[in-house]
């Protein structure tokens, strides 16, 4: 015969069920603290890590950008070229005048002195498309960002350098020959020829050295040196 006992009365109160509540949000509280805390130990070495990985490539590219500025030095010959060419007078519908051997190397971007490349983007690529960016102090993203721009604008200077010297060394080839002396290369030029020569000078607008010392951590201004005038112009 089977023994029906009463249920027992319930030993649990209001105010075990309230510490029992209380135990639990202050368990999640702690936990959410935890993984906050570790979250950002976690940014803060990211950011370390990210900053002294773009002062390193900056640092490796001031020697880059310093050599890639030198491509100012090749104005004197075009401006030697054009001076030359206004002041020849033509000799049965041709001009001839005598000028350096051009600075310019087919098929690269340099002279035999010096060779330009590129500047290395490579961490500031990856953090950009990675939204690394963000770890970044607002006034160091904005340095980097204009360091960034002002690369473009040397690409963009290296390859209309690269234009316009392969185009002069092609004319240099066809129209000059060695002058009497071995002194310079005298060239022989109709007129629409010295006007084409006249017009391949490359003139690139070129950062501001000062912008080279970004890396150093001091930002960029927003100029730039047209080497044709000197005159820093607003971009």
């Amino acid at each position: 015969m089977l023994d029906v006992h009463v249920p027992h009365k319930s030993d649990h109160t209001w105010t075990d069920f309230f510490i029992h509540i209380a135990t639990i949000a202050v368990g999640l509280l702690l936990a959410i603290a935890l993984e906050q805390t570790v979250e950002a130990i976690h940014r803060h070495h990211e950011r370390r890590d990210l900053q002294a990985d773009l002062r390193d490539e900056a640092n490796n590219n001031r020697a880059i950008i310093a050599r890639d500025l030198r491509i100012q030095d090749l104005e004197p010959w075009f401006q030697q070229a054009i001076d030359a060419v206004d002041s020849a007078t033509p000799v049965q519908g041709r001009i001839h005048i005598t000028l350096p051997p051009a600075p310019c190397i087919p098929g690269s971007v340099g002279t035999a002195k010096y060779r330009y490349f590129a500047p290395s983007e490579a961490v500031w690529t990856t953090a950009r498309e990675s939204s690394l960016v963000g770890l970044l102090p607002v006034e160091q993203a904005r340095m980097y960002a204009r360091l960034s721009h002002n690369y473009d604008l040397l690409a963009g200077s290296r390859e209309e350098v690269y234009r316009g010297c392969g185009a002069i060394a092609a004319m240099q080839h066809r129209l000059g020959k060695t002058a009497a002396g071995g002194e310079g290369v005298l060239w022989t030029l109709t007129s629409e020829q010295a006007e084409r020569l006249a017009r391949q000078p490359p003139r690139p607008a070129l950062p501001s050295r000062a912008c080279v010392s970004a890396s150093a951590g001091r930002m960029c201004t927003n100029r730039v040196f047209s080497p044709a005038s000197r005159v820093p112009t607003n971009t």
